[in-house]
C-alpha cells in the first residue's frame, strides 16, 4: 500500500499531534486491509493488557469521548466513531464470553461486524466485516467514499493511540508509551 500509513505511523503519528493522510486509499479491498491492521492492533494490545474478555473494562478505559477529543487528530466525529469501535469491542468480548460458556473455553477473537453511519441521517449505513485473525478477510458492504473512509480509520487511530497511551500495565505503573507501541503491529 503505497503512500499509506501502516498502522505503526498513524498511531505515532496521532500521538505526536498529526492527522494520518488515508488520501491515498481509494479502493474498499486497500481500505479493508487498513482497518483490518488497526483492529488486530488493538485485539493485540486488549489481549496483552488482559482485558480481551473484560467487556466492562474494555467500556471502562475507552469509552469516553472527551479522551478521544485531547488528540489534534480527532474531531468530533473521528471521536464518535472512537466510541464506537470501543462499544464494538466490548460487546465481542461479551458474546464471546458467551460462546465460551457453551463451549467450555473462551474462544479466540474472531471476525467483528462494525456498522457505521454512511450520511448525516443514519439513513445508510457502511459495513465492515473484519477478521483480524485471518489473512485480511474483509467486505465492505455500501458505497466506498474516501472522505468517510478516513473518519472511521482516523478515529480507529485515536482508539488505539488512546489505549497505547493509557493503558499501562498495573506492576508498578512506569511503563511509556513507547514500551506499550511495542505491541502495535
Amino acid at each position: 500500500m503505497p503512500g499509506i500509513p501502516t498502522t505503526r505511523v498513524a498511531v505515532r503519528g496521532v500521538w505526536e499531534g498529526d492527522t494520518p493522510d488515508y488520501g491515498n486509499v481509494v479502493d474498499a479491498e486497500n481500505a479493508g486491509r487498513l482497518l483490518t491492521d488497526l483492529v488486530r492492533s488493538a485485539l493485540e494490545l486488549l489481549e496483552y493488557r488482559r482485558l480481551a474478555w473484560e467487556p466492562d473494562a474494555i467500556q471502562l478505559v475507552s469509552s469516553d469521548r472527551a479522551a478521544y477529543l485531547r488528540f489534534p487528530a480527532a474531531d468530533e466525529r473521528t471521536a464518535d466513531v472512537a466510541v464506537q469501535l470501543s462499544q464494538a469491542l466490548s460487546a465481542h468480548a461479551a458474546d464471546g464470553l458467551n460462546l465460551g460458556r457453551i463451549m467450555g473455553a473462551n474462544p479466540p477473537w474472531r471476525s467483528v461486524r462494525i456498522l457505521v453511519l454512511a450520511d448525516e441521517d443514519g439513513a445508510a449505513t457502511t459495513r465492515l466485516d473484519l477478521d483480524p485473525e485471518g489473512e485480511c478477510r474483509v467486505s465492505w458492504y455500501g458505497p466506498f467514499d474516501n472522505a468517510r473512509f478516513s473518519e472511521i480509520a482516523t478515529g480507529f487511530a485515536v482508539f488505539l493511540t488512546h489505549i497505547v497511551a493509557n493503558v499501562f500495565d498495573d506492576d508498578d505503573g512506569s511503563e511509556t508509551f513507547e514500551e506499550s507501541f511495542d505491541w502495535v503491529v
